[in-house]
Parts: C-alpha cells; structure tokens; sequence
C-alpha cells in the first residue's frame, strides 16, 4: 500500500485548504530517481552524492540543473498531491492548479512533502518522517 498524507495548509493566501500526497508507484518512482540521478550527474553529482543528500539539497541539486529537466521533475511531484474539496480527492493538473493555488510557498511545501513522502529511503534510518 502507498504511503499518504494530508496537509492543512496553516498561513498564507491558501490557509485553511487541505490537500492529500500519495507516494508514488515503483515504477514511477523508478524513473523520477533515474531523471533526477542524471540531472544531479549533469551538475558533477553521483549516485553516492544523493544517497547523502537531505531533502533541501536534494531540491537545490535539481533547480540547480537545466530548466526544463527542473520543471519535469518538480510537476512529476506536484503531481502525486490532489486537493480536497468537500470530502472529494480533485488532481493537481493543469489549469485546476492556477485556481485552487494562490501562493507559491503552497505549491514549494507541497513539492518539498512529496519528495520527502516519497524519498524517505534518503533519510536517516531510511524512513521518511511523512507517514
């Protein structure tokens, strides 16, 4: 069973909303680690270099890299986070982010809370602190 959590967003122009995370599949996660090692060895990393990384400098080593391999990789976990609205689980996709989203520190503690849910291998003790 994947892994979920649920945010309340607590301050901001998006105070109040709540959304939920769900881990990745395998295969999923399989390419998403694939994409992010060749973009971290793009920028003189390897795999050593992520298996030491915490979670801001893994996020810094990926908008460190080109443009649009950042973009994939940041919508990639955008992308396991959906909003939830009146009891109902709505996609995080295109146009409906623009509406349900005002502030950008929404979408930053999203992607950061996807990427810690679903690379949790990376932390110490090898279990993410989202559960």
């Amino acid at each position: 069973m994947r892994k979920e959590i649920e945010i309340t967003i607590e301050q901001g122009r998006d105070a109040g909303k709540t959304f939920k995370i769900v881990e990745m599949g395998a295969v999923q996660m399989d390419k998403w680690v694939t994409k992010a090692l060749r973009l971290i060895g793009k920028n003189g990393g390897n795999i050593a270099t992520l298996a030491s990384m915490d979670i801001p400098e893994l996020l810094m080593s990926i908008v460190a890299g080109d443009e649009k391999d950042s973009e994939e990789l940041l919508s990639e976990l955008l992308s396991c986070a959906s909003f939830k609205k009146d009891g109902v689980d709505v996609a995080m996709k295109g146009s409906l982010i623009e509406s349900v989203v005002e502030d950008w520190l929404t979408l930053f503690r999203l992607r950061n809370e996807a990427l810690k849910l679903n690379t949790g291998f990376l932390e110490q003790g090898g279990e993410s602190e989202s559960k």
